[in-house]
């Protein structure tokens, strides 16, 4: 019997959807119109706000218009299904956020492969969450399988050293020389090392192997001194919900298991990191698994039904553009269940605590340190959080 090719409709893409001259060709363009219009805007109208500097403006207004228009915004949500999510994946995937290597001065960095065998994959009892806590154990038992088969899956994480850190200060001579082997290798330096467990944003699809946060791990490095662990968990949509935080959970069980104590990882994220940090933390207490020492989260996306009043009132300030959950190519939509229609039911869903943790109960929670600003559109999620 023929099997069935699935019909997708042709979706305008703004960006590179080839690799090439003229994919370059094609973003260079993309960026520098965002660019000549905020310098326009910048000398006409003058500064957003005073703080603000020409090149702060640049920043965020090529941000927003990436994020903005990267993706068609009014596409009709009947049209979910007969959209090509794994295509859409390639294309987030060839026009991710640019990288910048760590330079001697700033930093150092390593990545290993955490190996996804049998006894990391515990068996997830979270009756609490319902739907939520079966995709994990299917997940489990997919992972526990391939372990099985001799297949195991891994999952790669990066090590982050500040070159002002007191890990990276004690094995090296001078400041451009490269520390010691043994600071960048997933062991503990010592059975009472303190680290950083960070899990990075980017909506749940962007960031791809974090190399967009490096710079960002290597001052928190040298500002806590403190090493920093940072796992590249799957992105959406080529992996939807809940791929995301089994990769997290199975990352803070091999920390432990490699003889690092819960009490001296201090979880932290930004924005959807930032969520999954919390959602650990709620999987780690309903199965009775110590929890880490605290959690740092910098503008974490609590809510993933956007429902705070400051997705409208601060839509002129913030890099991240207003977004109807309507549209497939919300990051919510793609992260969730890419490709399903939105629906009353799929509302319903988004306020489980381990998909917005602003539904969550936070007793019993280690000690948590918020960070937000006044002008994000999060704002208002995060306050009630």
């Amino acid at each position: 019997m023929a099997s069935t090719v699935p019909e997708y409709v042709a979706v305008p893409l703004r960006l590179k959807t080839k690799e090439g001259i003229w994919g370059r060709i094609k973003n260079i363009m993309f960026i520098a119109s965002g660019v000549s219009q905020t310098i326009a805007s910048y000398y006409w109208h003058g500064p957003e706000d005073s703080s603000w500097s020409l090149r702060f403006h640049i920043l965020k207004n090529i941000l927003k218009k990436y994020l903005a228009e990267s993706l068609p915004q009014n596409t009709p949500n009947e049209l979910s299904e007969k959209i090509d999510f794994a295509y859409i994946a390639d294309y987030i995937a060839m026009n991710n956020l640019p990288s910048r290597a760590l330079t001697p001065d700033i930093g150092h960095s390593k990545e290993f492969d955490i190996l996804v065998d049998q006894d990391l994959c515990a068996e997830y009892k979270l009756e609490r969450y319902g739907m939520s806590g079966d995709k994990l154990n299917v997940l489990a038992e997919e992972d526990r399988a391939r372990a099985q088969d001799g297949q195991q899956r891994t999952v790669s994480c990066q090590i982050v050293v500040g070159s002002e850190a007191r890990a990276c200060a004690e094995c090296k001579t001078s400041i451009g020389q490269m520390p010691q082997t043994r600071v960048l290798e997933p062991e503990p330096l010592d059975p009472d090392e303190r680290v950083v467990l960070h899990f990075h944003g980017g909506a749940y699809c962007v960031g791809e192997r974090s190399l967009t946060h490096l710079h960002v791990y290597a001052r928190m490095s040298s500002s806590t001194g403190l090493r920093v662990f940072s796992p590249n968990y799957r992105l959406a949509p080529r992996s939807c919900f809940p791929s995301q935080l089994h990769d997290c959970f199975l990352a803070y069980r091999d920390m432990v298991r490699r003889g690092f104590k819960p009490e001296n990882i201090m979880l932290s994220g930004d924005s959807a990191g930032g969520a999954l940090a919390v959602a650990l933390v709620f999987v780690l207490r309903e199965m009775g698994i110590q929890s880490p020492a605290g959690l740092m989260l910098i503008s974490p996306w609590v809510d993933s039904t956007c429902s705070g009043a400051s997705w409208q009132n601060n839509q002129g300030k913030d890099y991240l553009p207003p977004l109807n959950l309507e549209n497939p190519f919300h990051p919510t939509r793609m992260f969730y269940a890419a490709g399903r229609r939105f629906s009353k039911q799929m509302l319903e869903e988004l306020r489980c605590p381990l998909v917005s943790p602003i539904f969550g109960d936070l007793s019993e929670m280690p000690p948590m340190l918020v960070l937000i600003g006044q002008n994000e559109l999060l704002h208002d999620d995060i306050c009630d959080f």
